[in-house]
């Protein structure tokens, strides 16, 4: 039984959700709270990196989870 390339992510939202936490918190050294409104709004920025990177051919995953990192603003 074959996968299709569209059945199957190039990342998951879990390991995307990782790296902006990574990326907001250690590389960029920002205060954070962990509450459910700053969670909701990172589970949403993963769901669009997925999205983006799955869509793409030749993307480089950790630039556009860099580049969506900054539209995070913390409650």
């Amino acid at each position: 039984m074959s996968t299709s390339k569209h059945n199957r992510s190039k990342l998951s939202k879990e390991d995307a959700l990782s790296f902006l936490l990574t990326h907001i918190v250690i590389e960029r050294n920002n205060p954070f709270e962990m509450n459910q409104l700053n969670l909701f709004k990172l589970t949403q920025l993963a769901v669009e990196a997925t999205t983006m990177i799955d869509q793409e051919e030749d993307i480089i995953p950790h630039v556009i989870i860099e580049n969506i990192s900054l539209k995070f603003e913390p409650s």
